[in-house]
């Protein structure tokens, strides 16, 4: 390609020749490309292959990036429902062992028993092969005696009845010293006539605690069962050993234990009317005196092993008082049976509780004077009527509540 310019006539003009190439093979003409054209076709091709290559990579990157976190999300979903499945098989596994306050508990603890022997059966039987037998001889074997009575341990509660066969030189007085009964207890659970009609090789059905025992009926309820043994119903529905849940139903044919109830006269006895109002008297209990009574009425239950408390039978709205200045570490709803409760804090290592009650008056943090109303008396939570429980504490342990009160 040549350039050129030229002026005629007082004008001047360019022009542009081009240089052809005669292909006598082909009988064509060709353009003689410029020097500079191969190193712009080639940067061309690369900044193409580069555009490509770019474009390539990110759209890798992106379906990448979609893939991992769509995958992620996938992983997490999968990760929280196994995690629910994991609580709802707890869930079900703590109803079915809590089943009616711990009815399954014993089945449970002897079938894992069962179990972890069989594994050690088996187990042992792997290893026994290559260690020989060892001669024992009879002096040093330590001989037990076969007996057929139940031995239990000291201290530990009895959660069932015991088939006590009579010796020889027993008596009814002593067989119940002997398992902490009373005279009657033993009497009414074997229909004794008399105490003096046993003779050796009887057999006595033993209950756990002095009282009655109670085969449930259709329509029977704790308020019922209670009113005939003359007994209070809320010390029946917290005998642990009734398995008696929130529900506060009864199975027929349950064994009902009635915790200080007394056999019903063989004559009708009128219908008893609860009095609409309780006398604003206060009990004695000949303690020392550190605490003041927190409420006016009579004791329905008195503490023991599994209530360490005391139940002060009162109306509904009747005024709590705090029995010593404290603060108020609690005042709100518990569960566990306390329903509305109020805890106490009195600074010398003594803490007092107030439970089922109706309404609260205090709040937390807040200082409390001796005689302070603090809540009134209701029948929240685990209640069978209207009653203020009362606890005494001191260092975390529970002691008589009788034994610091006036």
């Amino acid at each position: 390609m040549l350039n050129s310019e030229e002026s005629e006539s007082g004008l001047s003009f360019s022009t542009t020749s081009y240089t052809y190439e005669l292909d006598f093979v082909q009988d064509d003409f060709t353009v003689s490309a410029p020097w500079f054209s191969i190193p712009l076709r080639i940067l061309k091709r690369f900044l193409l292959q580069a555009r490509a290559i770019s474009l390539v990579g990110l759209r890798v990157g992106w379906e990448s990036f979609s893939f991992s976190f769509f995958y992620l999300l996938y992983i997490q979903k999968r990760i929280v429902a196994f995690i629910y499945a994991l609580e709802d098989t707890k869930d079900a596994l703590v109803k079915i062992l809590m089943w009616r306050r711990g009815l399954l508990f014993r089945p449970t603890i002897h079938g894992g028993v069962l179990v972890l022997a069989s594994v050690a059966f088996i187990v042992g039987s792997l290893f026994r092969s290559g260690v020989a037998p060892e001669d024992f001889s009879r002096d040093q074997v330590l001989a037990a005696a076969n007996t057929p009575q139940t031995i239990i341990p000291e201290g530990r509660p009895r959660s069932e009845m015991v088939v006590y066969t009579v010796n020889k030189g027993d008596s009814v007085s002593t067989i119940a010293a002997e398992f902490k009964v009373s005279v009657s207890t033993i009497k009414w659970a074997n229909t004794l006539t008399s105490v003096d009609s046993i003779k050796p090789g009887d057999t006595l059905k033993i209950p756990p605690i002095t009282g009655m025992v109670h085969k449930v009926n259709k329509g029977d309820t704790i308020a019922s069962v209670a009113k005939k043994y003359k007994a209070d119903a809320q010390t029946v529905a917290v005998y642990p050993f009734n398995y008696i849940d929130d529900s506060m139903e009864l199975r027929v044919g349950q064994t009902l234990f009635v915790p200080g109830g007394k056999m019903p006269p063989p004559t009708p006895i009128p219908s008893y009317y609860a009095p609409t109002s309780v006398p604003q008297s206060y009990f004695t209990a000949g303690g020392n005196g550190i605490f003041a009574w927190p409420a006016p009425g009579g004791i329905n239950q008195y503490p023991s092993w599994f209530h360490p408390a005391i139940d002060i039978g009162a109306a509904y709205g009747t005024g709590v008082q705090a029995a010593a200045a404290g603060t108020v570490t609690t005042a709100s709803y518990l569960s566990g049976g306390f329903g509305n409760a109020v805890f106490v804090s009195h600074g010398n290592g003594y803490t007092t509780a107030y439970a089922h009650l109706g309404s609260i008056n205090v709040g937390v943090g807040q200082t409390v004077s001796k005689g302070q109303l603090i809540g009134a008396v209701g029948c929240t939570g685990f209640c069978t009527g209207p009653h203020l429980h009362f606890e005494v504490r001191h260092g975390g342990s529970y002691i008589n509540p009788l034994s610091v009160l006036p």
